[in-house]
Order: structure tokens, then sequence, then C-alpha cells
């Protein structure tokens, strides 16, 4: 996997807001449909909080994190564990994509995606994702192709990132995951 050298500087964002509309922007001009970044922080080697940012629609992400959590998912969890994973793989056999497909329908989130670890400091996990319209005919292809695409993406996008998943205040992108 592609990792950004650190002699290249890159503007960190300001803002989950100012992040959340970069990722805006390079799904409507890459062709993507959805663009998503998870930044899981532990504390004491237990999961504290997770940072999301997104190209969904806020209700759908709300809707997700009131019924399941990023170690909930099959999809994430493998994820987590540093494996590449094809949404469309796990589309007929994982009961969160089955449980979420009404939703996922209903804010154009398809099938159609991959998610991809990146590296964390210590125990932390980070994940992109990134899903298109495609067809069963069509997607292998598309996958191969996506996949190169956003491993440089994904790990500039993480890099821009880092200041702000350090910051003490995050407002609402931030989903307390311990009691």
């Amino acid at each position: 996997m592609s990792q950004v050298s650190n002699d290249r500087k890159f503007t960190p964002f300001k803002t989950i807001e100012a992040a959340t509309n970069y990722l805006l922007r390079a799904a409507a001009t890459s062709g993507v449909r959805h663009l998503s970044y998870w930044y899981l922080h532990y504390v004491d080697g237990v999961p504290d909080h997770v940072i999301w940012v997104a190209t969904y629609d806020p209700a759908y992400m709300s809707f997700y994190m009131t019924r399941f959590t990023p170690l909930d998912d099959p999809v994430i969890t493998s994820v987590m564990e540093n494996k590449f994973v094809d949404w469309a793989e796990w589309f007929d056999v994982d009961r969160v994509a089955q449980a979420v497909d009404p939703m996922m329908v209903r804010y154009g989130i398809t099938k159609y995606g991959i998610s991809l670890p990146l590296s964390a400091p210590g125990e932390d996990k980070i994940i992109f994702s990134a899903c298109m319209h495609s067809s069963d005919a069509e997607w292998p292809q598309q996958r191969a192709a996506m996949a190169q695409r956003m491993q440089l993406f994904a790990a500039t996008f993480d890099a821009r990132m880092r200041p702000l998943v350090s910051a003490a205040q995050l407002g609402n992108s931030v989903f307390k995951l311990s009691a």
C-alpha cells in the first residue's frame, strides 16, 4: 500500500467541515459516489471513540451509529485486521450490510465499494472507504482501478487529517464507543 512521504508537505484541514467538503469535491470529480474516513482511537487497549468524516448524508451516519458501531460491523473489523475488503463480496452474507441495505439505497450508497486500512499510531485504526455506481459484470475491473487510485488519495487525506485527529474539539464527527 502506498505511504505518504514524510518530506512532502500537505496543508492540514482546519475543521471537520473543511475535510468533509474536500471529500465531497473529490467524490464529485472522481466519479466515486461516496468517500469515508474512520479514525478509531484506543485508550488503554480499548476502543474509546471514532472520528468519522464522510460524504454520506448525516442522517445515514446517525442511523448507522445508533444501531451499530464499527466494532459490530464485520467489514470494519476485517479492515481493522489490515485486510482489504470488497463490499460486494460481503453484501449477501453480512448481517450488518443486510440490516442497513434499505437505508443505503435511500441515501445512494451502493454495494460496489472498498475499504482499506491505513497505518495508524499505536493501537489506533484507520479505515478509508469508497463506493461507486456499478454492475456485477463491471465491478471487478472497476474495483481494481478504484483500489489503485484510492490508496495514495487515502494516505494523503489521512496526512491532512492528523492535526484534527489530535485536536481536543472535534464536534459532531466524534462518536463515543465506551460507556
